[in-house]
């Protein structure tokens, strides 16, 4: 593939990672096709880092054809231009399997908000008449969502919304791909609900001593302002970074708790140590040694919860499938490497 390419699918990740709403720490993942190469982004680097980290892997789309027809999620390691063996994205399947140059593939919370509710479909529906678009019902990712969204082909949707997990946006060229991409996002957009300010007294009071802090990311206090918000959150997993990055669901604190009883409470239930804790009426708890990543899935988690109003009802993911990803060697390969950039 010729520099160019390269410089400009590295420059328009770069500027789509920027952008909280759409990309939060090494998730979502942007692809160009080159012939029978299809460059893409390396599994757990973060896309905010595209413009001075190299990140992009020539995968020869013969072995994703291979992939596919064994239905093998496990990718080898290739080498980037200065021979760092790294593996491609958990997500390559599904940007080979779309037949269009160019491949944005973001978590965005606009996107989430309406795909992780009931009636989200029929919604979607009419705002996104103007676009040539398809639905896919909640899929695994990797293998199994790339096999499904090939079902989608022959339409050559430009438009991919992905049941409790994202967006998909597909173009012949890297500036149609980022126009498209703010035409849904501008056609998705909707109300968020507002809440009253945090307690921080009270939240210092908890946590002046141990292992918690009030949240560094002041938004993410309207978690525990309004109970329709932290109902949803604590009522299990709405996407997959969800789970992956904060845990199945939120620890919340119940009257007369202390913070160590309600952290105690969701490992009996989870196994899983928690990560952050919703105080009811007051704000957000985190653990003082959270990483970035974490932060960014909580900030994204808010931005979604706000969105969705008071007579709609959340979707989760089944336990089954939460189990699944929690589980995932491709996750946890994601999540070590995504470590290096916190």
């Amino acid at each position: 593939m010729a520099n160019e390419s390269l410089l400009q699918l590295t420059a328009m990740s770069a500027r789509v990672g920027q952008n909280l709403d759409l990309v939060q720490a090494g998730g979502g993942n942007t692809s160009l096709k080159d012939n029978a190469t299809l460059w893409v982004k390396a599994s757990g680097k973060w896309l905010i880092n595209a413009a001075h980290e190299e990140m992009f892997l020539p995968v020869p789309m013969a072995d994703i054809e291979h992939q596919l027809a064994t239905e093998d999620e496990k990718f080898p390691e290739y080498k980037t231009g200065n021979g760092v063996s790294l593996r491609p994205s958990v997500e390559t399947a599904v940007h080979a399997v779309i037949p269009q140059r160019v491949v944005i593939h973001v978590h965005s919370v606009r996107t989430i908000a309406w795909a992780a509710r009931t009636q989200g479909l029929e919604k979607i529906g009419t705002l996104l008449n103007q676009f040539n678009w398809s639905w896919i019902p909640y899929t695994h990712p990797g293998i199994p969502l790339a096999i499904r969204i090939r079902q989608e082909a022959a339409k050559r949707p430009e438009v991919l919304i992905l049941e409790n997990h994202g967006l998909v946006v597909a173009a012949e060229d890297f500036a149609p791909a980022e126009r498209l991409l703010q035409a849904v996002e501008d056609s998705l957009d909707c109300p968020i609900r507002e809440a009253s300010g945090a307690d921080l007294a009270r939240l210092e009071g908890l946590t002046k001593d141990g292992d918690w802090e009030p949240a560094a990311d002041g938004e993410v206090h309207s978690l525990a302002l309004l109970s329709k918000s932290w109902e949803i959150a604590a009522a299990g997993t709405m996407f997959p970074d969800q789970c992956v990055y904060l845990g199945p669901g939120a620890a919340i604190l119940q009257p007369q708790d202390t913070l160590s009883a309600a952290a105690e409470r969701y490992r009996q239930a989870y196994d899983f140590e928690p990560v952050f804790l919703i105080v009811p009426g007051a704000g957000v708890v985190t653990r003082r040694d959270i990483k970035r990543a974490a932060r960014e899935l909580l900030v994204c988690l808010k931005r979604v919860i706000e969105r969705i109003p008071e007579d709609a009802q959340a979707t989760y993911l089944p336990a089954s499938q939460v189990a699944r990803l929690m589980n995932w060697d491709a996750e946890k390969y994601r999540i070590a490497l995504a470590q290096l950039s916190n």
